[in-house]
């Protein structure tokens, strides 16, 4: 099939972003002030609560206008997308760590968003732990339910890109660090990048490490962030029709923008130090192998991330275990944490890391930590 995510289809998204959530950012500011909106914006990035009756009225009508599913939503998709990440949350997870993360900061400009926009979580783990739990938030069962969790970090996130795109039209400190040559931040090829990133980068990841979706899981999956795409402002042009068609736009993409910069040099290297935390000092080489491995060498040089070590051997024989974990994943469920220790492994020293330091940047439900075997469970 023709790859119709051509530059002539792609080049026009460049020019658009999100009127609606760019109207209310602006409509708020002008009537309460830029000091108001900076701490409403990150009283809701920094909390999972309900949305507080207190915020502006068109920020609360945002809320309640975006929180509609798709006409095309199909629940018994969504139902089979949140079984899936039952099954392999764990590793879903670990691949954006080693996939989908270090995609976006090889993509030159996407990098230089995430760079100047560090300033609203100013914290490394905070922010990568944030990222992981908008993909927790999403794909638990019932969050993109009614009232879901999902729906409402989806709702933050484009109320998020929004802001971050009036203070770099409009603040001084983050004007002065874009380059206009670099178009419009937070574009609608941008959106769609990085919600590739999260459904066809996290599946790519997957395959590569031996983790085999059927067919129907792996279009389950993708219908979820297709329809956190949709609450999230991505035009409906932009949504791929099936699995093949959104590994070939996230190909398309890359190739459109995979460039070196400073700031994707930088966030690589906080993302694996960040990482080298819930590691024995024996394997700190391991976030960087993983990293190159599954994501490629091509990205890899990008953002400059170390060569192979030593730890290729049992990330190699972590991979070889998949195969077998594949086999008895139903008859022997209570193998699953030791064939599959390296990311259950890692999701559980993250859990025990921001519980000791009373951490609520990365939670995870009761069913799913006694699912997945964690070592404590609320």
């Amino acid at each position: 099939m023709a790859n119709k995510w051509t530059n002539r289809f792609l080049d026009p998204m460049l020019k658009l972003a999100d009127p609606l959530a760019d109207e209310v950012v602006a409509a708020v500011i002008q009537s309460g002030g830029l000091e108001a909106f900076d701490q409403m914006i990150r009283h809701l990035v920094n909390n999972r609560d309900e949305i507080p009756t207190s915020v502006p009225q068109p920020v609360h009508d945002f809320f309640e206008q975006t929180k509609i599913l798709p006409d095309w939503a199909d629940q018994e998709k969504i139902v089979r997308g949140e079984q899936v990440f039952d099954l392999y949350g764990p590793e879903m997870i670990t691949m954006l760590f080693f996939v989908a993360l270090p995609a976006a900061y090889a993509t030159k400009k996407g990098s230089h968003v995430l760079a100047i926009s560090r300033e609203l979580t100013k914290h490394v783990h905070r922010r990568i732990f944030r990222t992981a739990q908008f993909i927790m938030d999403v794909m638990q069962a019932g969050g993109l339910g009614p009232n879901g969790r999902g729906i409402r970090s989806a709702q933050k996130v484009r109320l998020l890109h929004a802001s971050i795109r009036y203070y770099i039209a409009n603040k001084p400190e983050w004007k002065s660090k874009w380059d206009p040559a670099w178009g419009l931040p937070i574009n609608q090829e941008d959106m769609a990048g990085t919600l590739m990133d999260f459904s066809a980068g996290v599946m790519r990841g997957l395959e590569r490490s031996r983790i085999r979706l059927s067919p129907e899981d792996a279009e389950a999956h993708l219908h979820c962030w297709k329809v956190v795409g949709h609450i999230m402002g991505i035009r409906p042009e932009l949504m791929p029709e099936n699995v093949e068609d959104a590994f070939a736009l996230a190909e398309t993409i890359i190739a459109r923008q995979l460039g070196e910069s400073d700031s994707g040099k930088l966030l690589i290297k906080d993302l694996i130090r960040f990482m080298q935390r819930f590691m024995p000092r024996l394997f700190y080489g391991f976030p960087a192998t993983a990293t190159r491995y599954l994501s490629g060498d091509k990205i890899a040089d990008v953002i400059e991330v170390g060569p192979f070590d030593w730890t290729l051997a049992p990330l190699k024989l972590q991979l070889l275990l998949f195969d077998i974990a594949e086999k008895l994943k139903y008859r022997f469920p209570g193998l699953q944490k030791y064939i599959r220790f390296v990311t259950w492994s890692l999701i559980d020293r993250v859990v025990i890391y921001e519980e000791g330091n009373q951490g609520t940047y990365f939670q995870i439900p009761d069913y799913l930590r006694k699912h997945w075997r964690l070592s404590r469970s609320q």
